[in-house]
């Protein structure tokens, strides 16, 4: 709730959080011309999270509805911290 409201109440604003949380200059987003920033964050954000989805479906998303798509990012930047690491570790461990 508290993301939504940051991007209702201050958009700008959880928009350079969220790029400087992700570790990219914080005034990217207010660079973002034609969708290109906010597509290629969202792009390294797959990457980097493994999460699955294509181009296309980030373009879309952010295209219906940018507010929508950068509160996700935000949420998800936010889970990754609370979790203390930024990407899922398994280990199984073998006996011979």
């Amino acid at each position: 709730m508290s993301t939504c409201c940051c991007g209702l109440w201050c958009f700008p604003c959880m928009q350079c959080q969220t790029a400087s949380q992700f570790g990219w200059c914080f005034c990217m987003p207010l660079l973002d011309c034609c969708m290109v920033v906010s597509c290629c964050l969202r792009q390294k954000m797959r990457e980097q999270y493994s999460i699955h989805g294509s181009c296309c479906d980030d373009f879309c998303t952010l295209c219906f509805c940018y507010p929508c798509a950068w509160c996700q990012m935000s949420r998800e930047i936010k889970t990754r911290a609370h979790s203390g690491t930024g990407t899922v570790i398994t280990q199984q461990i073998m006996h011979s």
